[in-house]
């Protein structure tokens, strides 16, 4: 480590004996000396900031105390500490007064060598605090301002003058109250009077939340804390001030989140509450038909309708989980947009023909080819079409557009229907952001699949954005796509006649710790020839497994005693049987989630609850 530099000493003494008396001592103990003999050349040396200046007031061209009031008037050299010498003891009061500062001292000539180093000691050791309180200040994250008992400024860091604007030459000797708007003035100097009068009994630290004013007139919101610094003349107040529009704007969100986070699970609550309750009222016109076939298909297509509804609104929050997990992935391929479009008509028609829209439909008179998620992107346009569906008045109008634009596709979704207010329009795609929660549009959904739409059609390289000239005027939303450049899209082969035949008569078991759920399954595969048998965990499933010898098993995951990943890995481990088809049943339907069920010895992966089943053919994936 190298060696600290010698503490330095300016000696300002007109006589060559002194100074040379004063001098060896100062050398003895390590101190650099530098001479000078009028008070001239002790300004001007004094500008290398020495560490103490030990001035005689008797000096032959200008006063060694004005030599002093103009090191303490200059920034620079304010803070150098002095020792006075004179040759006999000074009466002015004036002078006194600046004794009482702490950082000056006052000796008599002739100055005995262990009076001198004692009372440099002293200066240095000051000095030294003083510049570890100026690191102190200059390193803090806070603005801190000093001021005096009247409120006057003292000094700042530099943190304060880029807070502020100001700089320290001009905040110096300043009301502090110049620092914050006019209405908060009175009672802030209300404040610090009383903290003046009684600082011991206000905790330190404690903050209070103001507001500061910068140069340039600006206001933000700042937490000011007050602590009292002892000093020679009483106590200093030290205001410790942080600037807290940040923390605001994040406090802004959290509530604006936990508000929307209610208002979302109100909605959710509502709108699964929905469709239960024509689902209840079908089973119990199933039950009172007492055979009538009619009645029986018309409950049942009810139902199935809103458990499709059912069905959507829990896939949409499991794309939002995914969304913001990062899992969600697409499986892209080259499409052919009317495809694409036409999936999301053949989706949307239901509901539009039900509120009686007109639905005027326009595609490119070529082909046009994207790079999608066939799956996804006809999402995207279905949410579109279902939400100017559902925010439009009954016998509305929609149009659905697409038109090749250079490099791109455009396609527009407009309607006819109660618009958007300018103010949230910027805000339409935002989590849970619904346009009008009122009782009338009770089936506004979510208040994510405009979000969602966002994300997908971005995951596609695409953009989209919303236009409305205001309420009642209603809505659009333009969604641009790249278009894949290439003369065809080459066609998949199609299958054999045989390829897709699906063996029948099977022994299947159903294994479901949900009792309803398996039995209703099994009596439904027992109706299509099936033979069938129930578990209702994974030790049972097992043993079924070695006595029923089933063709397939529909074998959930969660299961009590033994989940569905062990109870494959025994049957596989126990049975000979190669052609035996295991399908793992599940909610979780992401690769991940396929990825270990194929590792643990399943054929398919079928999501909860499956569109059809016919025979063990099912909406599973195949590995």
């Amino acid at each position: 480590m190298p060696d600290k530099p010698p503490l330095t000493a300016l000696i300002v003494i007109a006589d060559e004996g002194r100074r040379y008396a004063l001098d060896q001592p100062l050398r003895k103990a390590g101190l650099k000396i530098r001479d000078a003999s009028n008070g001239a050349e002790g300004l001007r040396f004094a500008t290398e900031i020495p560490d103490i200046i030990i001035l005689d007031l008797h000096l032959p061209d200008i006063s060694g105390f004005e030599v002093c009031c103009r090191l303490k008037a200059h920034a620079a050299t304010a803070a150098i500490p002095v020792l006075h010498l004179s040759d006999a003891p000074v009466e002015s009061s004036e002078f006194a007064g600046h004794l009482e500062r702490g950082d000056e001292a006052y000796l008599t000539h002739p100055v005995e060598a262990a009076e001198l180093l004692a009372s440099v000691k002293t200066l240095l050791r000051g000095r030294q605090a003083h510049r570890q309180f100026s690191s102190f200040l200059e390193a803090a994250p806070d603005a801190v301002v000093i001021v005096d008992q009247d409120g006057k400024i003292v000094r700042v860091n530099g943190q304060a003058e880029k807070m502020f604007g100001h700089g320290r030459d001009e905040l110096m000797g300043q009301e502090v109250e110049v620092l914050m708007p006019e209405r908060f003035r009175d009672g802030h100097r209300g404040q610090r009077a009383s903290f003046v009068a009684h600082p011991s009994t206000r905790p330190m630290g404690s903050g209070v939340e103001l507001w500061g004013l910068r140069k340039d007139g600006s206001e933000f919101p700042v937490e000011i804390s007050l602590s009292p610094i002892p000093d020679h003349e009483g106590v200093l107040i030290a205001s410790i001030v942080r600037d807290v529009t940040e923390r605001r704007r994040m406090e802004q969100e959290l509530r604006d989140a936990d508000r929307n986070k209610d208002e979302f699970l109100a909605t959710l609550a509502h709108e699964l509450r929905n469709p239960l309750a024509p689902i209840r009222n079908g089973l119990q016109l199933i039950k009172l038909a007492k055979g009538d076939a009619d009645i029986v298909e018309q409950a049942g297509t009810m139902m199935e309708r809103q458990l499709t509804q059912m069905v959507r609104l829990v896939d949409d929050l499991m794309d939002v989980s995914r969304i913001t997990r990062g899992k969600l992935e697409l499986r892209k391929e080259r499409l052919q947009l009317v495809t694409v479009l036409n999936s999301a008509v053949e989706t949307s028609r239901p509901l539009i023909e039900q509120m009686g829209h007109e639905l005027t439909v326009t595609l490119p008179k070529q082909p046009v080819v994207v790079e999608a998620d066939l799956t996804r992107l006809a999402q995207v346009f279905s949410n579109l079409l279902n939400n100017a569906a559902k925010y439009s008045d009954r016998a509305g109008h929609i149009w659905l557009t697409a038109e090749r634009q250079g490099s791109d596709v455009v396609v527009s979704v407009r309607d006819t229907g109660i618009g958007i207010a300018s103010e949230q329009l910027p805000h339409v795609f935002e989590m849970f952001s619904q346009v009008d929660r009122s009782l009338e549009r009770s089936q506004g959904g979510l208040g994510i699949g405009l979000m969602l739409v966002k994300r997908l059609v971005e995951m596609c390289g695409g953009r989209v954005e919303a236009k409305s000239e205001g309420l009642s005027k209603g809505s659009e939303f333009v969604v641009r796509l790249p278009v894949v450049v290439e003369a065809s899209v080459p066609q998949k082969a199609s299958k054999g006649k045989d390829e897709g035949d699906v063996k029948t008569s099977l022994r299947i078991l159903i294994v479901d710790d949900n009792r309803d759920s398996a039995d209703s399954l099994a009596m439904m595969l027992k109706m299509m020839g099936n033979d069938t048998r129930r578990a209702y965990d994974g030790e049972e499933a097992v043993a079924a497994t070695g006595e029923f010898r089933p063709h397939v098993i529909l074998l959930d995951l969660g299961l009590p005693k033994l989940n569905g990943y062990e109870a494959c890995h025994r049957i596989r481990k126990q049975t000979r049987d190669k052609e035996l088809v295991i399908i793992a049943q599940t909610g979780w339907g992401q690769d991940e989630d396929r990825q270990r069920t194929h590792e643990a010895g399943f054929d398919y992966h079928m999501v909860k609850p499956a569109e059809r089943v016919k025979g063990f053919e099912t909406t599973a994936i195949r590995y």
